[in-house]
């Protein structure tokens, strides 16, 4: 999963995310990805850069917060796939995730109750 790394990293940077949170893992159950939130999204996003000079244990967060959102964004192509026909969806490929990255990013940013606002119910808009 870490060749996702540099595809989150480069769509986190295109948002100027950079802050270091210590915020506690993302809430969402672990065998539901449907029901992942902004507020889940925002949580994993703000430790994905661990800044200048990073602890161990910044380090370890950042990983995992890659790998927490690489695995997401494979299971969101997967759900747009079967819902939509591979056709619409395109292949699964970096710029594919960069972008969908970059654009869920966004839109968690803006949302009014992040907690409220499911990622499956962003990818759904065009």
């Amino acid at each position: 999963m870490h060749r996702y790394k540099t595809w989150v990293v480069v769509g986190l940077l295109a948002l100027g995310q950079a802050a270091i949170a210590q915020a506690p893992a993302p809430t969402a159950a672990a065998d539901d990805a449907s029901s992942l939130s902004c507020a889940d999204f925002n949580a994993a996003a703000s430790q994905v850069l661990p800044g200048p000079n990073p602890t161990e244990l910044q380090r370890r967060r950042a990983v995992e917060a890659q790998d927490y959102i690489g695995n997401g964004m494979v299971w969101l192509h997967g759900y747009l796939t079967g819902r939509n026909g591979p056709a619409s969806v395109g292949k699964l490929s970096r710029d594919w995730i960069s972008s969908n990255v970059t654009r869920l990013g966004k839109a968690c940013a803006a949302a009014a109750d992040p907690a409220a606002t499911r990622l499956v119910d962003l990818v759904q808009k065009p």
